[in-house]
């Protein structure tokens, strides 16, 4: 089983990276950015064989979450490279992640971390999920095999990023075409 290293610095890079081109996104908040992480990672271990950052991602209610989230946010506040703001949205208070600097040096500084494909990925994933809601987000996290599999609070293992989502009509569709039908639901 692949046993996931963070790299703390590109996991701060990431987050500020990705509340910076979310920063018009009115659906943007915790719930949101934690699913933005989740897909980034898992996308770019199906691809490259890696993850972005390394994270752990636990199972929440909500969906895939990094276990490291908070304290490397926190780290983030306190040495005031971003803020948490609350926003009232519907029947909620979203708590939105805010780089305090959106220079071009800083977002280049973040984004120079990251390889090219790398930054494809973020890419792809910040326009998959633009008009999202959170819950849509986290709806279309549960679809995820590894989130389904994961007992509450337990580690996803990034091997289930090769597995098809639940209800993914081209997936299955695609299944069903190489297999004559034959799928194991």
């Amino acid at each position: 089983m692949y046993k996931p290293k963070i790299n703390r610095k590109k996991f701060r890079n990431l987050m500020l990276y990705l509340a910076h081109m979310s920063r018009k996104d009115p659906h943007f908040g915790a719930v949101k950015l934690n699913k933005l992480m989740y897909f980034c990672d898992f996308i770019a271990f199906f691809r490259l064989g890696e993850p972005i950052t390394g994270a752990e991602y636990q199972r929440l209610p909500e969906g895939p979450a990094p276990v490291q989230m908070l304290p490397e946010r926190d780290h983030l506040i306190q040495r005031e490279e971003a803020r948490l703001e609350h926003r009232p949205y519907f029947r909620y208070v979203q708590q939105r992640l805010v780089p305090t600097s959106d220079d071009a040096d800083d977002v280049s500084r973040w984004t120079n971390k990251f390889s090219g494909d790398e930054i494809e990925i973020i890419s792809e994933v910040l326009g998959a999920m633009w008009n999202l809601t959170a819950r849509e987000a986290s709806e279309m996290s549960h679809r995820e095999v590894g989130w389904i599999l994961a007992n509450p609070k337990e580690v996803i293992p990034y091997e289930t990023a090769a597995l098809v989502p639940v209800g993914d009509v081209e997936a299955d569709a695609m299944l069903e075409a190489a297999t004559g039908g034959n799928q194991i639901h």
